[in-house]
């Protein structure tokens, strides 16, 4: 009998914490995954620079996104959408290497594809995933390069 009732007082803390995983995940925040030119990226969504305004089906999204340590960063990606539900027209992609000065290159609509997976609202937070293919510009020599996005995000909905 002592041994059950044991387990069951270890078994509390255990339950608590997996009760408040689906609260955990409706955090604002998430992931961006994909590659500059031949350099794969990860960078973490900072909630804090980021957020939505829906407008009836008009929408306003952008997130910062940013890698402060490795061989690349600091490198701060700041990617913003906007247009009418489902297919907004308008996107506009900005890569900071802040390491190197004149390390910035951005891309919009007429060199970038975006492919809206997911655009969930609810309770205050949206869910927006998808991927962005195309060409962004810039950098020293003022050249283009190739980048591919995958982004999983969770941001606050704005007034």
């Amino acid at each position: 009998m002592a041994i059950f009732s044991t387990m069951q007082r270890a078994s509390v803390p255990l339950l608590a914490c997996l009760l408040a995983l689906p609260t955990l995940a409706a955090e604002p925040g998430g992931l961006v995954t994909g590659s500059f030119g031949d350099q794969p990226l990860e960078l973490t969504v900072a909630p804090e620079l980021s957020g939505v305004t829906i407008i009836g089906s008009y929408v306003d999204a952008s997130f910062f996104a940013a890698l402060m340590e490795g061989e690349q960063g600091p490198v701060n990606l700041e990617l913003t959408i906007s247009g009418e539900l489902p297919a907004p027209a308008e996107v506009a992609l900005t890569i900071t290497f802040a390491r190197d000065m004149g390390r910035s290159w951005s891309g919009d609509q007429d060199s970038l594809a975006l492919t809206l997976d997911e655009f969930a609202p609810d309770a205050g937070i949206v869910v927006l995933s998808g991927t962005l293919t195309g060409q962004v510009s810039g950098g020293p020599a003022s050249e283009s390069r190739p980048v591919t996005f995958s982004f999983d995000a969770r941001l606050e909905e704005l007034d």
